[in-house]
């Protein structure tokens, strides 16, 4: 391991309460040693330029170690330059990766960014206009509901004492962001909406369509195909606001990963096997004798969610 007081105290002062980090961050640091001796400099010290070539051959193992190490050696070389090393510069956080122009086209990072989304497709919350349905769905979507729930919400299912819905069928229980709120309030206390139409002059109001659903316009009762054309509509007509191109999927695996990801920052290791469990629940696979199993199959869908939140981490918060 080069230079290794320094990584060791990085490890010390990062990952020591993470075993499995601790772990990889040894086995990075050995593996970076050849890049090193040949430089004669530690690796926080190189351009963009002179570490691709190593960075290339770390990207010769599986997609998910892959994304592991780049994700911790770009998390030692910020530690490097926040504690003042000798000649650290931002070079390997300058490091393209193939791959991740596209995850930052199709999540999200945090409430606050899905809330910035929002107010580029949407009206603000405070008119009062029927936009705020369309928040809410996202919402939803982002604090882990199932799609097929949402539009069963009832306004008696959001508990603003506790900031959370409850969707008693399947006992579901799921946050509200405070950034989400006052959609929340709006979907739950209006009975009418404002209509928003460039030829009127002053504001007009409409009833909204009976019932006690959360998510429920003016019109007759909304259905998830009408929820996804409107939303794809409004992103594409308004591209020059905002580079995202969302969708209930990618909002909701971008809540998963935005709540794995806090989890992750106190120690927690990161654990997709409930959220793979949920998903099978009830589903047949095609399946055949041998290795191919349905645990063979779990599992792959725990690696393919592991490689996916690597890649969202590094896209986002290195």
């Amino acid at each position: 391991m080069y230079n290794e007081e320094v990584k060791h105290r990085f490890m010390r002062e990062t990952v020591a309460s993470t075993p499995y980090k601790l772990k990889l961050c040894e086995s990075i640091f050995n593996s970076t040693e050849q890049f090193e001796e040949g430089w004669g400099a530690d690796l926080c010290t190189r351009s963009a330029e002179e570490l691709q070539p190593m960075v290339n051959q770390l990207a010769g193992f599986r997609a998910r170690s892959k994304w592991s190490k780049l994700i911790l050696l770009k998390e030692y070389v910020k530690w490097c330059i926040e504690m003042g090393i000798d000649g650290a510069s931002p070079g390997m956080l300058e490091i393209k990766t193939v791959g991740l122009d596209k995850v930052k086209q199709q999540t999200i990072a945090n409430p606050k960014h899905l809330q910035n989304y929002l107010n580029a497709i949407c009206e603000p919350a405070e008119k009062q206009a029927t936009d705020n349905i369309y928040r809410c769905y996202y919402w939803l979507a982002y604090a882990g509901m199932d799609e097929e729930d949402i539009l069963n919400v009832k306004c008696s299912d959001v508990d603003f004492k506790t900031l959370t819905v409850k969707y008693d069928k399947k006992y579901t229980v799921v946050p509200i962001y405070p950034e989400g709120l006052e959609a929340f309030h709006n979907c739950v206390e209006l009975d009418s909406f404002a209509f928003l139409h460039p030829n009127y002059s002053h504001e007009i109001r409409k009833e909204r369509a009976a019932g006690d659903t959360l998510i429920r316009g003016i019109r007759s009762a909304l259905t998830i195909k009408a929820l996804r054309v409107e939303l794809s509509r409004r992103s594409k007509n308004k591209s020059d606001n905002t580079p995202l191109k969302l969708s209930y999927f990618r909002v909701w695996i971008s809540g998963v990963f935005y709540r794995m990801y806090e989890q992750e920052t106190i120690g927690v290791p990161p654990d997709f096997n409930a959220i793979v469990s949920q998903q099978m629940e009830g589903k047949t696979y095609k399946l055949d004798s041998g290795r191919n199993t349905t645990e063979a199959k779990h599992r792959q869908l725990v690696r393919d969610y592991e490689e996916d939140y690597e890649r969202w981490k590094l896209a986002w918060f290195l």
